[in-house]
């Protein structure tokens, strides 16, 4: 009676089909982390770019015209014209994510007009800060929006 059994080169092969297997499993894995990762990230800059402009075109147009103009200070929380920090403090008013703090923001207020209309551009950049996970995750370095507030007509 004879015996079979696999030879050592049949599963030398087989072990090398296993491991391409194995490997780009692991491959699929971590380009599906970078994409979900990359997501959120993006979806937090949008998130934290959208809040001030909807804050900003609450104010109307004179007031943001007087903030603009420097006779009036901005909200606490919104720093205009510089790149700041974003503070993650739970007994805050404002109350964002703990990755909030991985990103700077800056709001830029600029007039504008048009013939007879006159408008406040709203701008806001959101950027990851230097050295941050996000920074590694994210695929773009920064995220803009911007908006328009124009003035009633009289």
């Amino acid at each position: 009676m004879k015996k079979r059994a696999f030879s050592l080169l049949e599963i030398i092969i087989a072990m090398a089909f296993l491991s391409v297997a194995i490997l780009s499993m692991f491959w699929m894995n971590r380009a599906s982390n970078q994409g979900s990762m990359d997501a959120y990230y993006e979806f937090l800059a949008f998130s934290l770019a959208r809040e001030p402009i909807e804050v900003f075109r609450g104010f109307g147009y004179d007031y943001l015209k007087m903030i603009a103009d420097g006779s009036v200070s901005p909200p606490a929380w919104y720093s205009v014209g510089a790149l700041k920090d974003i503070d993650f403090d739970f007994m805050s008013d404002m109350q964002y994510p703990a990755e909030a703090r991985l990103f700077q923001r800056m709001v830029e207020l600029s007039p504008v007009a048009s013939g007879k209309l006159n408008g406040i551009r709203i701008k806001v950049t959101v950027a990851a800060k230097g050295q941050s996970r996000v920074e590694v995750w994210m695929s773009r370095k920064s995220v803009s929006l911007e908006s328009i507030v124009m003035e009633r007509p009289k």
